[in-house]
């Protein structure tokens, strides 16, 4: 009994301290935020499908989360040309400040499954529609001159289903709030600090998750290139081999889907027992 005991209070010890890691980092990054939506993002904001309306809802949605993250002093929507340069943004804001780039793609509607089964052992499945969004973030180098990119992937939002008996719902099927839901969920997940990395087995692995989150993204390339040295060389093979070939382009949207460099590896060696890469 009592050994069961300690170790519940170890355990809660590490949840406390875990939590704490988050409750206690304060932004000190001051920063604008430009964010690059199209008008169908910002109509998904309310029922009246009112643009201007949803520009003030969702830049206060942006400004609430990523101030978790950053000390945001303005946030504007981002028109102008793609290749514009940190020293041209830079020049629209004050000296202490920092652009911080944010972009948010829709990339294409799906369905995700959820299987139930009840006491007696009978089975069904469930379908929801669902929406594949791309984040992006960057903020300028030390030198000013580019910026450095944070891509999170296309990731799958789904308001998922229920059921009542053995009969099954989707839980949200109004196109316009599951964007609007999809589109919020996206920047809310980018705002958070994955805890689940364990700083004692994977030190470097908490580093870098510290230093995005804190939006040091040079120091996290850095880190990611030291940690992740083949396994980038590996990627960066596999998409030159795929360019290289209009045949196999289709592989990088893929690879394009996956946020993460293991999942992208893993994806790039089940091709390979496959027998389609080598």
């Amino acid at each position: 009994m009592m050994k069961k005991l300690i170790l519940l209070v170890t355990a809660l010890t590490f949840l406390i301290c875990s939590v704490a890691s988050a409750a206690e980092f304060q932004p000190t990054k001051k920063v604008v935020l430009f964010y690059r939506v199209s008008d169908a993002i910002l109509q998904s904001q309310n029922d009246a499908e009112d643009i201007t309306k949803g520009q003030e809802e969702f830049e206060k949605e942006l400004r609430k989360h990523y101030g978790k993250r950053f000390l945001v002093q303005d946030v504007k929507r981002n028109t102008y040309p793609p290749t514009s340069s940190p020293a041209f943004y830079q020049e629209l804001i004050k000296p202490n400040q920092v652009p911080l780039m944010v972009q948010i793609e829709l990339a294409g509607e799906t369905t995700t499954s959820t299987n139930y089964q009840n006491a007696y052992g009978a089975q069904a499945t469930g379908y929801a529609p669902a929406i594949n969004v791309h984040l992006s973030e960057a903020l300028p180098r030390a030198n000013s001159k580019e910026f450095v990119n944070v891509d999170y992937g296309i990731k799958t939002y789904s308001s998922g289903t229920f059921a009542l008996g053995m009969n099954i719902y989707a839980a949200q099927t109004d196109p316009r709030k599951n964007v609007k839901n999809s589109v919020r969920a996206s920047f809310r997940d980018a705002c958070k600090l994955n805890e689940q990395i364990n700083k004692f087995v994977d030190p470097m692995g908490a580093e870098i998750e510290m230093a995005r989150f804190s939006g040091n993204f040079e120091k996290m390339e850095e880190l990611q290139a030291q940690k992740y040295a083949p396994a980038l060389a590996e990627i960066e093979r596999f998409t030159a081999w795929c360019n290289a070939d209009e045949t196999k382009k289709s592989f990088l949207q893929g690879l394009g889907m996956l946020s993460t460099i293991e999942q992208k590896l893993a994806y790039i060696n089940q091709l390979k027992s496959m027998g389609y890469y080598k």
